[in-house]
C-alpha cells in the first residue's frame, strides 16, 4: 500500500539501515540524505554516481519517486555505485519463491476459463458437424435443416457474446468464425427449402452470412474484422450471382473480381479510417473539438479491425479467383492467375505492419504454388518444383539477412515501386486478353 512515507530497508556492502523515505520526492532529492545514513564507509566520500534499486533489479531513475517506482512498505532497496553491478537476489525460502513465481506466471483456472473452454469446445463440435454436413450433404431437408442450422447460428452468436463479455476477444473471434460457417449452411438450407436455383442460392448464402456477421458485431466488438471481411466476400458473391443470372459468362466475373479487389487495396485504408471514426476524430480535434483518450483508442481499434478484415476478404477473393482461373481457364487465365499472385505480393508493400501485409502475401504464396503445381505433372512436381522452391527458400533467407542502409532501402523501394507499376499494367493487359477484348477487336495478340 502506497503512503506518504515508505518504510524500507536500505542495504549496502557494509550495512543495513531501516528508513522511512518520502514517497513523493524524486530519487535525486533523496540520495544526498540517504548517503549520510547508508553509504559504505570505505568510499562514502569518493567521487561516484550513486543509485538505488531493488535487490537484483535494474536501477531506479533519478527523476522517479518511490511511489512511481511502486516501492511499498517492507521493500528492500540496494544503495550502490552506478558503475557497480546489481547484487543478485538470493532465495531465502524455496517454497515462498516457488509460490511467488507461480503466482506471477498466472494461468490459474477460473470461471472465465471455464466459460471460454465451454464456448470453444462447443464451437469445435459444431465446426466438425458443419464439415460433416458439407462432405456428406444434408441429412435433413426442408424446414428441419433450416431449424438445425438456425439453432447452431443462435448458439454460436450467444457464445460469441459470452466470450466477448468475459474479455476473451480471441475466443470470441474464433467462435464467430464457426458461426459464419454455419451461416453459409443456413443460407444453403433456406435456398433448398425455397427451391431456389444455384445462382439465387449463392445470393441467399451471401446475404445470410452478411446478416449473421452484422448480428455478431452487435453482440461483441471483437468481431469487427469479421464484418468487413464478410462484406467483401458478400459483394463478390452477389456480383458472381448477378452474372450467373444474366447472359454474361460467369468466368468473366471470376476474372474481374480479383483484379478489382487488388486495385481497391490502395483506397481501403482511407475507407477504414473514415468508417472506423478515426478520420472523424482528427477533424474534430482540428476544429476545437475534444476526444478522450479512451474514445481515440476505441476508434483506432475499430479502424484497424476494419482494415484487417477487408484485407483478409480481398486475400480470399484473390485465392479463390486465382485457383478457379488456374484450374478451369485457358492460357490467358493461367497467366492472369500468375500475375494476380505477383500483384498481391507487391501490393502488400503499401503497408508496414505484419497483420496488414500477411493476408496478401499468404494469398500470393498459395496462388503461385497452385499455378506452378498445375503447370507440371507428377514427375515434374518432384523433379523441378520441389528443388526450385527449396532454392527460392534459401535465396529468400539470404536476401532477408542482408543489412541495408536507409539509402539502399530507399533505392530498393523505388525499384519495387516501378516493378509494381509495370506488373499492374501487364495485369490489366492480360485481363483484357482473358476477357476476349483482343479477339473482339480482330486478334491483336
Amino acid at each position: 500500500m502506497l503512503t506518504a512515507y515508505s518504510r524500507v530497508t536500505v542495504v549496502t556492502t557494509d550495512r543495513t539501515v531501516d528508513l522511512a523515505l518520502p514517497s513523493a520526492l524524486p530519487l535525486a532529492d533523496l540520495l544526498p540524505q540517504l548517503l549520510r545514513y547508508a553509504a559504505p564507509e570505505s568510499d562514502a566520500h569518493a567521487p561516484a554516481s550513486w543509485t538505488l534499486s531493488r535487490v537484483g533489479a535494474a536501477s531506479l531513475g533519478l527523476t522517479q519517486t518511490l511511489a512511481d517506482a511502486g516501492v511499498v512498505d517492507g521493500d528492500v532497496l540496494e544503495l550502490r555505485s552506478a558503475t557497480d553491478t546489481s547484487t543478485p537476489a538470493l532465495v531465502e525460502d524455496v517454497r515462498d519463491a516457488v509460490e511467488d513465481t507461480v503466482d506471477a506466471a498466472g494461468g490459474t483456472w477460473d470461471t472465465r476459463d471455464t466459460g471460454s473452454f465451454v464456448a470453444l469446445s462447443g464451437a469445435a463440435v459444431l465446426l466438425l458437424g458443419a464439415l460433416v454436413q458439407w462432405l456428406l450433404g444434408w441429412m435433413a431437408d426442408g424446414s428441419d435443416a433450416v431449424v438445425g442450422a438456425a439453432a447452431a447460428v443462435v448458439a454460436l452468436l450467444a457464445a460469441t457474446a459470452w466470450t466477448g463479455r468475459l474479455g476473451r476477444d480471441r475466443d470470441a473471434r474464433l467462435v464467430a468464425v464457426v458461426g459464419l460457417v454455419w451461416a453459409v449452411l443456413l443460407g444453403d438450407a433456406v435456398a433448398r427449402a425455397l427451391e431456389l436455383g444455384p445462382w439465387s442460392s449463392l445470393a441467399a448464402v451471401a446475404v445470410t452470412v452478411a446478416v449473421v456477421a452484422a448480428l455478431a458485431r452487435t453482440v461483441s466488438d471483437a468481431v469487427t474484422a469479421h464484418v468487413s471481411a464478410t462484406l467483401v466476400l458478400a459483394v463478390a458473391l452477389l456480383v458472381l450471382a448477378a452474372t450467373g443470372l444474366s447472359d454474361v459468362d460467369t468466368q468473366q466475373a471470376v476474372r474481374v473480381l480479383p483484379v478489382v479487389a487488388l486495385l481497391a487495396v490502395g483506397v481501403l485504408p482511407r475507407v477504414s479510417l473514415s468508417v472506423g471514426g478515426l478520420a472523424g476524430a482528427d477533424y474534430r480535434v482540428r476544429h476545437a473539438g475534444r476526444v478522450s483518450d479512451a474514445d481515440l483508442r476505441r476508434r483506432f481499434r475499430v479502424s484497424n479491425d476494419l482494415l484487417v478484415g477487408g484485407l483478409v476478404g480481398i486475400a480470399l477473393v484473390v485465392v479463390v479467383g486465382g485457383l478457379l482461373l488456374d484450374t478451369d481457364g485457358d492460357d490467358w487465365d493461367r497467366t492472369l492467375a500468375l500475375l494476380l499472385a505477383l500483384t498481391a505480393a507487391l501490393r502488400s508493400r503499401v503497408f508496414s505492419r505484419v497483420q496488414h501485409m500477411l493476408p496478401l502475401r499468404l494469398a500470393a504464396v498459395l496462388v503461385l504454388t497452385a499455378v506452378l503445381a498445375q503447370a507440371m505433372d507428377g514427375a515434374d512436381l518432384v523433379t523441378w518444383l520441389v528443388p526450385a522452391v527449396s532454392l527460392a527458400l534459401l535465396a529468400g533467407l539470404g536476401l532477408a539477412s542482408i543489412r541495408l542502409s536507409e539509402i539502399q532501402r530507399a533505392r530498393v523501394k523505388r525499384t519495387l515501386n516501378l516493378v509494381e507499376l509495370v506488373t499492374v499494367v501487364v495485369l490489366i493487359v492480360v485481363l483484357a486478353g482473358a476477357m476476349g477484348v483482343y479477339d473482339a477487336l480482330g486478334g491483336l495478340f
